[in-house]
């Protein structure tokens, strides 16, 4: 009895993980295939490409190999990748993996006449970044052997000094052509082929000795099984003979239902087990130096009508095409495409769906990857821009953030488009097109620019023209205000409506990470609004900006257990040189921290409402309804403070002092002020210790009197 509930008990594991590699294989099946152009029609055939190659250089021959890949003159059988599965426990814990090989090694030419050309791993390495691919470890090359429906027998040729040159490389591509053509009736070109030549492979060794700069080979099996070449680093990664062969292996890859990459799970303490039998392997591909081409830094993705987006990148004369990246999440990208340069449109995407993507620039190589942006194709005429200014390389920034932001306004029902701040200060786009700005500047700070001289130009024109714009960041206020010219300090008080008061609260870095919604304004339900110390999925927001509003701007924010701190400034009316009403809502801290993504999805319909709907929260409901003068903060001090009033009428306003003996000791003008919550930052280092009191006068008003105390 107990034998048959263990026999029925496994037979149902059995079952169940069959049909969990059945939905793999069907789940994964759209990236099948390697992303490059069509085969042209007037590409060169395997055995041209040799003659045209025969007596080049090292150097100038794997140009050529490049140029040619990358153009897409491979085998048409090639393209499609074949899927492997297989099921490893580690520990208590079971993982079914699914990855995709291409089925033979990688060729030059057609079907007909290919040429499975050998090259150094410097080269293959190029290939792989630019086509989101890596190369098997001595484990998977064993795994996709013992999968391969043709096993061919290898063929070695004498050693000799020309094993390296092309005359060797094609005779030996002739010899394995010789094995593989009378198996063709049963064994079809892009079925698995094992056994012709030894695999180029993913190893600690790459970075042995001496490091690094190593070719790391291994394979090249008998028919029983046994392999030809050990586990060998003894070439330098200059060396490439006849008997190499690239193994390309799609990086994105499905673990239990889950996408994953083969080289971060090498990385990864435990997980490395499922890819290599030689230890984790920290370092997961070989070393090819920086790329030459650079990615864009001016571009962005609009929408293009349905089912359609559109590129806008500045451009770059050294550049052939476009590798774009494509992801429904933002962070694992598993389909890549090849975007034409002079038509930068993706077509057949899902009507309003939410996609993300990252580029690569192909010209001599390939480029390192851009940061992310977002877009949705969409029927709608409504759009918002999502600006990405956090270009700062700091612990943290994962050049991502833009999910954060497009979730939340997709979340709204917005249709989205972002672009780079690049783009804008080039002309690729006009704030003037869109109802809402959302402009990410993260810790972007003085070395890097919050908001450039041409940004804040346009900015400017956008608010004048009645546009809503919704920024945040936590060192935008130091930059401006505190570190910034005069024409910088200008735009931060008449557009930005703010004053720079503290680098952070109570003036503490690494403290304060709760903002509070203050009571009649936008974010009053808000209650407590948290924001990572490093610890919540971004990154650690050491020194959030404390404000004050000015020019009709209104703290709507203050810090946690710190009311005279403002966190966030809204206001609601024209600007300067404008007539029209536009709306602003700046936080002192980036909104991509905020956590959890509850509370960014609340505070972004907050800031939309507000935008939105002129009933939701009217102009007057941003102004006081009767003058209050509130203690100063800190108190006692010594010598800084902080006094905050609210007055309902405009007027010439003046803050008065006298001591303790009734003397008045300050009378400071503050110019005419329109109806608002406004904070002066006092230093009276002049100051005896003792007893002061101070007023408030608008006009003919005068304020009651508060006491505060000097200390030294």
């Amino acid at each position: 009895m107990f034998s048959k509930f263990v026999l029925d008990l496994a037979m149902e594991v059995s079952m169940k993980r069959e049909l969990l590699m059945i939905l793999l294989l069907a789940a994964y099946s759209l990236a099948q295939e390697l992303n490059l152009p069509s085969r042209p029609a007037d590409a060169p055939s395997g055995s041209e490409f040799a003659e045209q190659v025969w007596n080049y250089t090292l150097e100038d021959r794997e140009a050529a190999i490049y140029a040619q890949i990358m153009a897409g003159n491979i085998p048409d059988f090639q393209r499609v990748l074949v899927p492997l599965t297989f099921t490893e426990s580690i520990g208590e814990s079971t993982y079914e993996v699914l990855y995709y090989v291409l089925p033979d090694y990688l060729a030059v030419g057609a079907d007909s006449n290919y040429f499975l050309i050998p090259m150094t791993p410097i080269l293959a390495q190029r290939i792989c970044n630019a086509l989101n691919l890596t190369m098997p470890t001595r484990k998977m090359v064993n795994q996709i052997w013992s999968a391969a429906a043709v096993k061919l027998s290898p063929q070695p040729i004498p050693p000799s000094p020309e094993m390296t040159t092309i005359p060797i490389m094609w005779q030996h591509n002739e010899i394995v052509w010789g094995q593989r053509e009378p198996l063709l009736s049963e064994h079809p070109l892009g079925e698995l082929v094992g056994g012709n030549k030894k695999d180029l492979v993913i190893s600690n060794k790459i970075y042995g000795n001496p490091p690094p700069g190593r070719v790391v080979i291994y394979g090249w099996h008998y028919t029983d099984g046994t392999p030809i070449q050990p586990l060998y680093s003894g070439h330098s990664e200059d060396y490439a003979d006849y008997s190499h062969g690239i193994r390309l292996v799609q990086d994105s890859i499905i673990v239990n239902g889950q996408p994953a990459e083969i080289t971060g799970l090498l990385q990864n303490d435990s997980l490395y087990v499922l890819f290599s039998d030689e230890g984790r392997i920290p370092i997961p591909y070989y070393p090819i130096g920086a790329a030459e081409t650079v990615p864009p830094s001016a571009w962005g993705i609009l929408n293009n009508g349905l089912a359609s987006v559109r590129f806008i990148i500045s451009e770059q004369t050294d550049v052939t095409h476009y590798l774009v990246h494509i992801s429904s999440d933002g962070i694992t990208f598993p389909e890549s495409l090849l975007l034409d340069k002079n038509n930068p449109v993706l077509n057949d995407l899902e009507t309003d769906l939410l996609y993300y993507f990252r580029l690569q620039a192909v010209g001599s190589d390939t480029s390192i990857f851009t940061e992310v942006l977002a877009a949705m194709p969409t029927e709608s005429s409504r759009k918002a821009l999502i600006v990405n200014g956090f270009d700062r390389s700091y612990s943290g920034n994962t050049r991502d953030f833009v999910r954060m932001h497009a979730a939340a306004i997709k979340q709204y029902g917005f249709p989205i488009e972002s672009v780079t701040n690049e783009a804008i200060s080039y002309g690729l786009v006009a704030l003037s097109d869109y109802e809402i700005v959302d402009w990410i500047l993260g810790v972007e700070s003085t070395a890097d620019e919050t908001f450039s001289n041409s940004e804040q130009d346009y900015v400017e024109t956008f608010l004048d023209g009645g546009g809503k714009l919704f920024v945040s960041g936590s060192e935008i206020a130091w930059d401006l205000d505190y570190k910034g010219s005069s024409a910088d300090k200008a735009f931060f008080a008449n557009y930005l409506k703010a004053k720079y008061i503290a680098d952070a609260p109570n003036n503490q870095a690494n403290t304060h990470y709760k903002a509070v919604g203050i009571e009649g304004l936008l974010f009053e339900n808000a209650a407590t609004i948290d924001f990572d110390n490093g610890t919540h999925g971004s990154y650690n927001v050491s020194y959030p900006d404390v404000l004050s509003g000015v020019n009709g701007g209104v703290p709507c924010l203050h810090y946690y257990n710190l009311s005279s701190s403002g966190a966030g400034i809204a206001y609601r009316g024209s600007f300067p040189q404008g007539e029209t009403v536009g709306a602003l809502v700046y936080l002192g801290f980036p909104f991509e921290a905020i956590y959890p993504e509850s509370k960014r999805f609340e505070i972004m319909e907050n800031v939309l409402d507000f935008f939105e709907d002129p009933t939701a929260l009217p102009e007057k409901a941003l102004l006081p309804q009767q003058f209050r003068l509130e203690q100063n903060f800190p108190n006692p001090f010594n010598p800084q403070t902080i006094i905050r009033w609210q007055s309902p009428w405009p007027g010439n306003t003046t803050l008065i002092i006298y001591d303790a003996r009734g003397k008045l000791v300050m009378r400071q003008a503050s110019g005419f002020r329109q109806p608002g919550l406004y904070e002066l930052f006092l230093n009276l280092g002049n100051f005896s210790s003792g007893v002061y009191f101070y007023q408030i006068q608008v006009g003919d008003f005068l304020s009651e009197s508060k006491k505060m105390i000097r200390l030294k």
